[in-house]
């Protein structure tokens, strides 16, 4: 006997564990199961495949084509399977089975069904075409055994009352690790600058913390960062100022700069307190926490960085190409930068338009506003080392 659709409470929890599934497979896997469950099936899949962004792609399977032997063996009838391009070719949004979809002939001489479907214990999918485009599938499907009866229109219409939901969540997962790629992608480039760096919440509670920063506050001369992560000098006029400081940027203020003393050298650490960034601002921190504040300290004991070594890691160019935007912005033109370097103009030229081509500026001009804004971001300035 067929099963009546899912009832509202059921189809909200369903709902609930798809979008918490956005960010967590768990959730993800649950909703599938819940599905398989309502429909009285011993098997559910949901594959998404993305040529542009493999990351975000899925396959997740729940039930018998959980298994691992059965998945192993589905890798080799694969080619042979009918459903998955039947399902591709309806309408997005819509669903079907293949007891609908594919002749009695097929069903009855398919290899696929013969030697690896029915002897799993299925007979019928019920299939629906989530998004279909530009290199990007998905598909759900799930699978009845002959404990129960064929799929009914009212089953059907409740895959597809769901499948704008699973558009939507399949949409929210692509940025998400998108967003987590370019997140990754940036703590990596702060990880390696020489300079301690913070971004701090709109509370000053720190949501990252790189490399060099965790150098520093290990020393315990001069920094301590308690539990709740909040950073502050040990010296009390220094701690003073630093609050005052933040306080002054997370209003909506410039910032500024101070030298907190070392309790174990004279030289102390210059410290910058300033906004954040647009780059950094909302790149997908930790709980999703917005940054409020950037954190800049410089360690006397480490050699400051060169502004080329800066521009290499940032914007990915060449030390040939480095070195000419930094010239560029200060005196120099290409036929100065190229007679001091003991260089060609074209080798100058060279250098220039691979500098345009990885920043993706179309003029000189733009290049050096790219390099200054750069800098200025991180509390480089002063003259270019060269």
């Amino acid at each position: 006997m067929a099963i009546s659709p899912m009832d509202d409470a059921l189809e909200s929890r369903i709902l609930d564990a798809l979008y918490r599934g956005v960010t967590d497979a768990a959730a993800l896997r649950s909703a599938l199961e819940m599905l398989a469950t309502a429909f009285a099936c011993p098997s559910a899949a949901f594959i998404a495949f993305d040529a542009q962004e493999p990351v975000a792609g899925l396959t997740m399977t729940t039930g018998i084509f959980a298994e691992e032997d059965v998945q192993r063996r589905y890798l080799e009838y694969a080619a042979l399977d009918p459903a998955p391009g039947l399902f591709a070719s309806i309408a997005v949004g819509r669903a079907t089975t293949t007891d609908r979809i594919m002749s009695e002939d097929v069903r009855r001489t398919s290899q696929f069904g013969n030697e690896f479907y029915r002897p799993l214990g299925l007979s019928e999918t019920l299939g629906g075409n989530l998004f279909s485009d530009q290199g990007r599938f998905a598909l759900i499907g799930l699978h009845r055994s002959d404990d129960r009866g064929a799929f009914t229109d009212a089953e059907i219409a409740a895959v597809e009352r769901l499948s704008p939901h699973l558009r939507r969540i399949l949409q929210l997962r692509r940025q998400f690790w998108a967003l987590e790629a370019k997140n990754s992608a940036l703590q990596a480039v702060l990880d390696g600058l020489p300079s301690g760096l913070l971004l701090l919440d709109e509370r000053g509670s720190a949501i990252f913390i790189n490399k060099a920063m965790h150098a520093i506050v290990q020393r315990g001369d001069a920094f301590f960062l308690d539990a709740a992560g909040f950073l502050l000098p040990r010296n009390s006029d220094a701690r003073r100022i630093f609050l005052g400081l933040l306080h002054d940027v997370m209003h909506g203020g410039a910032g500024g700069a101070l030298s907190v003393p070392s309790s174990r050298s004279e030289r102390g650490y210059p410290v910058l307190i300033a906004r954040v960034p647009a780059a950094l601002a909302e790149p997908g921190w930790p709980r999703r926490r917005r940054a409020g504040a950037l954190v800049i300290v410089h360690d006397p004991a480490s050699r400051f960085p060169a502004r080329s070594d800066i521009l290499r890691q940032t914007l990915d160019l060449p030390e040939g190409a480095a070195q000419l935007a930094l010239a560029l912005c200060g005196d120099d033109d290409l036929k100065t930068f190229a007679e001091r370097q003991g260089i060609t103009i074209h080798t100058a030229r060279f250098h220039l338009r691979t500098a345009l081509a990885r920043t993706g500026t179309r003029t000189q001009a733009e290049l050096m506003r790219l390099v200054i804004r750069v800098l200025r971001d991180f509390a480089l300035g002063g003259r270019a080392d060269r």
